[in-house]
């Protein structure tokens, strides 16, 4: 009888590791941390991370270090809708990397898991496999390297090597993009972006005058008699009370104006507030219903978790040589070829261009140099 492979079951793996998860040795804690992350990397797999929350808290720093490092892998490329810990882990590395009196281990893992939730622009995952499901050399290298970085940082940029792009682009027999879509059958915040950090402003305190008791006035003007220096200005104190004699007059003066004034003002709101009643009974518009599906323009960015639910429309002019729903690159068949071919316009790359050819700058004039 033939061998048969056995599938990859990397939901099995967190009841492995579960109890050396708890064991007493620190370093036990720690690989069992990362051997989490590197297993289940890109799943979102919720028994990974349950296994890993409580050890968020752990008294050891190089132990959370890990523990940050393989939340992330699990849950890069995951929504709140597919992942419901992500928002949970995001605040918690901004909170380790902001802190200043965390250990600097933890926040050089925070800002490793940080950056590997971002990786690519969100575009890319992490995976150990290829497209057909075989061992991919390339990334378990990549993440071999990756994992000794405990012992020369610089080890971590090998990472890269383990990151795939998330992406389907469809070619023509001239392997050229025609303008296809595709249908996604799940709402457009399932798989969306994560929204951009905000920056929070810091509101000014505005200063407060001190203010000056009338005990301190009166103590003041008993000292400038004491020594003889009597003085005529009235101090700060009696200039305060005079004015608030002289508004306390204003102001009674224009009470009466003002009642008048009022009654005039509350049978005009009366009039409005009728005509606003009959304004209220209008419904107010509501939010709009999230659509079912989503239309997807040749090429697009389609993450693992979406690639299952990928279709073509009905009456689509091209036809998949491949199943779409393995994404990557796929070569499609034009069934109308009488017709003309739209294709994508490529859009120009950002970044410095060629420039044009000047005239070389002068050679400096000559000069003698002196050691002294």
């Amino acid at each position: 009888m033939k061998n048969e492979r056995k599938k990859d079951t990397p939901e099995q793996f967190p009841s492995v590791v579960n109890l050396l998860a708890e064991s007493y040795n620190p370093h036990v804690r720690c690989g069992a941390a990362m051997a989490l992350g590197l297993a289940c990397a890109g799943t979102g797999n919720r028994e990974a991370i349950a296994v890993l929350e409580p050890m968020l808290n752990d008294a050891v720093n190089y132990v959370r270090q890990g523990v940050l490092i393989a939340s992330a892998l699990i849950c890069i490329q995951h929504t709140e809708a597919t992942c419901p810990k992500v928002k949970m882990f995001r605040e918690h590395y901004m909170k380790v990397i902001s802190d200043k009196h965390d250990d600097i281990m933890a926040k050089f893992g925070a800002i490793l898991a940080h950056g590997i939730l971002d990786a690519g622009g969100r575009n890319v995952t992490v995976s150990l496999l290829t497209r057909s499901g075989q061992t991919d050399t390339m990334s378990v290298v990549g993440l071999l390297v990756f994992t000794q970085f405990w012992y020369w940082f610089p080890f971590s940029l090998f990472l890269s090597l383990a990151f795939s792009p998330t992406c389907l682009v469809t070619l023509n027999q001239d392997l050229k993009m025609p303008n296809v879509d595709y249908i996604s059958n799940a709402p457009p915040s399932v798989f969306a972006y994560p929204p951009a950090l905000v920056d929070k402003k810091e509101e000014k305190k505005e200063k407060v005058e001190t203010a000056i008791l009338s005990t301190t006035a009166k103590q003041k003007k008993r000292d400038l008699e004491k020594k003889g220096e009597k003085t005529d200005e009235p101090t700060a104190m009696e200039t305060d009370l005079d004015e608030k004699k002289t508004t306390n007059a204003t102001t009674t003066t224009t009470v009466d104006d003002d009642t008048k004034s009022k009654k005039d003002i509350d049978d005009k709101d009366k009039a409005t507030s009728i005509e606003k009643k009959d304004d209220s009974t209008v419904p107010s518009n509501k939010k709009e219903k999230e659509p079912d599906s989503e239309i997807l323009h040749n090429p697009t960015r389609v993450v693992k978790a979406q690639q299952r639910l990928l279709s073509l429309p009905k009456g689509s002019r091209y036809q998949t040589i491949k199943d779409i729903t393995h994404a990557g690159i796929i070569l499609v068949k034009d069934t109308q070829t009488n017709e003309p071919e739209t294709l994508v316009e490529l859009a120009k790359a950002g970044g410095p261009t060629k420039e044009e050819d000047l005239p070389e700058p002068p050679p400096p004039e000559p000069f003698e140099y002196r050691d002294e």
